[in-house]
């Protein structure tokens, strides 16, 4: 049975690479972009299961997010932000888009629990 293909969009190297190994580790295949010009590029090239993306990142991780409500809406529901401020949080969720945003830092049980419920 093929893993589940999870990318993580962030600009900060230790945080990929913090979910890389937590994914990894719990059975994810993962691939990871440094930001949305790589995401929207890999999400082109290959089908994904999930996208763990962080908001703040120079061009916004919300494009990423309008990119994949464009061409592949059915993804739309399979998306985590992730974000170091508490006032980006507050703003992704007064949105209403149904989408979890969890803020940094995160626990790694936090992450996985809401991987888990995204892809149910």
């Amino acid at each position: 049975m093929p893993r589940p293909l999870v990318m993580v969009v962030d600009d900060e190297e230790t945080s990929v690479r913090i979910c890389q190994e937590a994914l990894s580790l719990e059975g994810y295949e993962v691939v990871s972009a440094g930001g949305p010009r790589e995401a929207m590029d890999l999400l082109n090239a290959r089908e994904v299961d999930a996208i763990v993306c962080d908001v703040q990142m120079p061009h916004n991780g919300q494009r990423v997010f309008e990119f994949l409500l464009d061409r592949y809406p059915q993804l739309a529901g399979r998306f985590i932000f992730i974000t170091g401020s508490q006032t980006r949080k507050t703003e992704i969720e007064r949105m209403d888009l149904r989408i979890p945003c969890l803020l940094k830092p995160f626990s790694i049980r936090v992450l996985l629990d809401t991987l888990r419920a995204t892809l149910a």
